[in-house]
C-alpha cells in the first residue's frame, strides 16, 4: 500500500512518540475512507484500514524481540522486559493514539452535526444499554470471565496468523473511546454540564483499568506473534505442532460438552475460569515439543508472558470492578448517558 510509505519503518523505534502519531493519522484515515467508500459499516471497516496500515511496523518490531529471546540463558522477569520494553512501549502507545482519536471524533463530531451512529455504528452498539438492554455493574468475576475470551483471541489470532492480533487490539481501542466520548458528550446534554468536564472525568476515572486491560491484550499479543514468527514458522516441528493444537482443541471441546451436559450452560463464571485453567495447561505441554534450545527459550519467554498477560488483565478486572461500583461521579455521568435518547 502506498499509505504505509507516510512514515519512515524506523520510526516506531527511534523514537515512542511517534507511534502515537503514526496512531492519529492511521485511525483519521481509516475512519475517513471508510466512511467514503463503506457508510454502511464504516465503524468496523475503519478498524480493517487503520490494523493493515499498522502491520508492516509492527512486523519489523517482533522479528527483533524474537532474536533478542533466543539469545537468553535462562528465564528472569528483567531479561523479559528489557527483551520486550520496545514493542510493549510501542503497542501501548499506539492503543492510546488509537483510542483518543476514536473518543475525539466521536465527542467532536455530533457537535458539528453528524450522526454519531452513522459512523460508528459498530463500536457503540457494542454498549447494551444501546442495544435496548438493561445496564448493570459487573461483578469481579463476571468482568473477568467476560473478557478472558478476548484475551484469549488476541493470544489465538497472533498464534495463528502473527500480527493479526492487532486488529483485536485496534478494536478494543476504537470500541473503548467511541463510547467514552459518546458517553461524555450525551450526558452533558442531558443533564446541561460542560461536556468537556464530562470527557475529563471519564478519561481520568476510567483510563487506569482501560490501560490495564489493553497492557493485557497487548501482552497477550506480544507473545502469540513472537512464538508465531519466531518459532513455528521456522521450526521443522511445525506439522507435530498442528497435531498437538489439533488435540489440545479436541481436548477442550469435549470439555466444553461434558461441562454444558453436566451443567447446563457454559455461561458461566465457572466455566471461564476453568478455561483459563485448562487452556494455560494445554499450551505449556504443546511448548514440549520444540527440540531445539533456542526456540524452548523463546517459547518460555513468551508463555510467561502470555501468564504475566493474564495476571494483569485479572488486576485490571479488579479496578475496573471497584470503579464501577464506588464511582458515584462516573455512574452519575452513565446514567445521564443512558437516559439521553
Amino acid at each position: 500500500m502506498v499509505l504505509e510509505h507516510l512514515f519512515p519503518e524506523n520510526w516506531l523505534e527511534k523514537k515512542i512518540r511517534y507511534a502515537f502519531i503514526i496512531a492519529v493519522v492511521y485511525s483519521t484515515l481509516g475512519i475517513i475512507v471508510a466512511r467514503l467508500l463503506f457508510g454502511a459499516n464504516s465503524g468496523i471497516v475503519s478498524v480493517v484500514f487503520t490494523s493493515l496500515l499498522l502491520l508492516p511496523y509492527l512486523q519489523k518490531l517482533f522479528v527483533k524481540e524474537e532474536k533478542k529471546e533466543e539469545k537468553e540463558k535462562r528465564f528472569s522477569l528483567k531479561e523479559l522486559w528489557k527483551d520486550n520494553k520496545v514493542a510493549i512501549k510501542v503497542y501501548m502507545t499506539l492503543f492510546l493514539g488509537i483510542f483518543f482519536t476514536y473518543a475525539f471524533y466521536s465527542f467532536l463530531l455530533p457537535q458539528l452535526g453528524f450522526n454519531t451512529f452513522n459512523i460508528f455504528k459498530e463500536q457503540l452498539f457494542v454498549d447494551p444499554a444501546l442495544r435496548g438492554h438493561a445496564f448493570g455493574y459487573g461483578t469481579f468475576l463476571s468482568i473477568l470471565s467476560n473478557n478472558w475470551w478476548v484475551l484469549l483471541a488476541c493470544f489465538l489470532i497472533a498464534l495463528v496468523v502473527g500480527n493479526g492480533a492487532v486488529f483485536f487490539i485496534t478494536w478494543n481501542a476504537s470500541a473503548w473511546g467511541t463510547l467514552l466520548g459518546y458517553r461524555a458528550l450525551t450526558a452533558a446534554w442531558y443533564s446541561g454540564a460542560n461536556p468537556y468536564w464530562c470527557l475529563l472525568v471519564i478519561f481520568v476515572i476510567t483510563l487506569p483499568h482501560l490501560i490495564l486491560e489493553g497492557g493485557a491484550y497487548i501482552l497477550a499479543a506480544i507473545s502469540g506473534s513472537v512464538i508465531s514468527d519466531g518459532i513455528i514458522k521456522k521450526s521443522k516441528e511445525v506439522k507435530a505442532f498442528i497435531q498437538y493444537a489439533a488435540v489440545g482443541v479436541v481436548v477442550f471441546v469435549l470439555f466444553y460438552f461434558t461441562y454444558k451436559i453436566i451443567i447446563g450452560t457454559t455461561s458461566t463464571v465457572t466455566f471461564s475460569l476453568l478455561s483459563i485453567v485448562i487452556i494455560t495447561g494445554l499450551i505449556h505441554l504443546i511448548g514440549r515439543l520444540f527440540k531445539s534450545k533456542k526456540h524452548k527459550e523463546v517459547f518460555i519467554y513468551n508463555y510467561n508472558l502470555f501468564i504475566i498477560a493474564i495476571i494483569v488483565f485479572a488486576i485490571g478486572a479488579l479496578v475496573e470492578t471497584f470503579v464501577l461500583n464506588y464511582s458515584g461521579i462516573l455512574n452519575d455521568i452513565y446514567y445521564y448517558s443512558f437516559m439521553f435518547r
